[in-house]
């Protein structure tokens, strides 16, 4: 039994991986939220975070998901197995009706299959 199952593993490890990196992807790992709006909520990119404070990049957008509270300082996590990737471009007046211009994000798969 065991040697039936440990030959179909070591078939599978030494498959090459026929994936195609997403050259769309930034090199963001989080965000941390600073602005929510009714459906959309205004974020800092993270290259990294460290002690769970964000390294700073750029302000973005990001479309809510159904379901999830999000608050001042949180922190948006990127799904396994995706990227961030730039959409769009988002323009907003501050208080001071000072005009913003952010990239919009979404996430997108890290690797696409192509067909054979």
């Amino acid at each position: 039994m065991k040697k039936t199952l440990l030959l179909p593993l070591l078939l599978c490890a030494c498959t090459p991986f026929q994936g195609v990196k997403n050259e769309n992807c930034k090199d963001y790992t989080a965000f941390e939220v600073y602005q929510v709006g009714s459906n959309y909520v205004l974020a800092k990119a993270c290259n990294d975070t460290l002690f769970g404070k964000c390294h700073y990049t750029t302000a973005v957008k990001l479309a809510k998901e159904t379901g999830v509270t999000y608050y001042d300082s949180s922190m948006i996590e990127i799904p396994a197995g995706k990227c961030a990737v730039h959409s769009g471009i988002y323009e907003y007046k501050t208080g001071l009706q000072e005009k913003k211009t952010v990239p919009v994000v979404k996430f997108e798969d890290n690797y696409f299959f192509p067909n054979k």
